[in-house]
């Protein structure tokens, strides 16, 4: 049996997905469509998890 697909609503969750796309440097506007194609996204948490970490649409996340 399959587990279910992670889920990103919560801050913790989204950070923590954050962290890992800045080490394999996604373009910040590809963020929001790997994470929905892993699971469930609260998109507006995502986007104050992104203000909060200082990336914008016009970047790439870089550690």
């Amino acid at each position: 049996m399959r587990s279910p697909p992670p889920r990103y609503d919560t801050r913790e969750s989204l950070m923590d997905a954050l962290r890992e796309l800045m080490s394999l440097q996604v373009a910040a506007e590809d963020v929001a469509p790997v994470l929905c194609t892993i699971g469930p996204v609260d998109l507006d948490l995502l986007a104050d998890c992104m203000r909060d970490a200082g990336i914008n649409d016009n970047q790439a996340i870089a550690a």
